[in-house]
């Protein structure tokens, strides 16, 4: 009688959510039917080793969640702007916009909200694109070498570093988005070799991101190079004292020279 009232007082006890039992409902298949036991017999099927075996025919946890629509509340870069009207998996919106506040139920009240404006902001305050902010964080992370003629004489222009952009796969449509310093560099000048400089690169015509440079010179023949300096292996070289805190902040320890 002892052990039959402490098995009930077990179930009785209430456990931690912790041992909660996972409700999650799966549904099986065999994979090969048990013969039906005939009428009137009173031998069962004998069940065989392949009669375990199961198809799954419904499994939630592997069932592709469909999205929710949440409402913007602030400027979230790569997915809108403020005030946008976006459709994101559950797990995300819960625990990346939901919870940090940077978003909202799309219920009836809030997209009425919505269609008010109350949500916008202005235009002058909005990146120009949902990308912009990503593209200028990546831009400011990437140094483009250059490479220069040490035979016959150039002027480094705008042109130079969107060619040399456009072999990091980064396209720049014009010249125009690129500005340099207003003191030309020429050369050849083996003293410049390897030194670090910042030009500006405009986003969309809007967002204006530093970006660091150098340069290295380079023969027409092949193998007709000065050997390469491992630039990113020692301490940067400013090419103009002025920019010295410029490359600190970038990221870079920076000397003088």
């Amino acid at each position: 009688m002892d052990g039959i009232l402490r098995n009930f007082s077990k179930l009785l006890s209430v456990q931690s959510p912790i041992h909660q039992f996972n409700r999650t409902l799966i549904i099986l298949k065999r994979r090969h039917p048990v013969q039906l036991q005939k009428k009137n017999s009173k031998h069962k099927p004998i069940l065989k080793g392949r009669h375990f075996v199961y198809d799954i025919v419904e499994n939630p946890e592997r069932m592709k969640k469909e999205k929710i629509d949440v409402i913007l509340t602030q400027y979230v870069e790569g997915l809108g702007h403020q005030g946008e009207l976006v459709s994101v998996r559950p797990t995300y919106a819960y625990d990346q916009l939901i919870l940090p506040k940077l978003a909202i139920y799309a219920s009836p009240d809030n997209l009425e909200h919505m269609k008010n404006n109350l949500y916008q902001t202005k235009d002058e305050e909005k990146p120009s694109s949902i990308h912009a902010l990503q593209t200028a964080k990546y831009l400011k992370k990437m140094v483009v070498s250059v490479s220069m003629n040490k035979d016959e004489p150039w002027t480094i222009e705008p042109w130079h570093i969107r060619v040399s952009l456009r072999k990091k796969n980064v396209p720049v449509l014009s010249d125009d988005s690129i500005e340099l310093q207003e003191h030309p560099i020429s050369g050849p000048d083996f003293t410049l070799e390897g030194k670090f400089f910042v030009g500006y690169i405009s986003i969309n015509k809007k967002e204006k991101v530093p970006g660091e440079s150098n340069f290295y010179h380079w023969g027409i023949k092949l193998g007709d190079g000065l050997p390469r300096t491992k630039f990113f292996f020692r301490t940067p070289i400013s090419l103009f004292p002025g920019q010295s805190e410029l490359l600190m902040s970038m990221g870079g320890n920076i000397n003088n020279n």
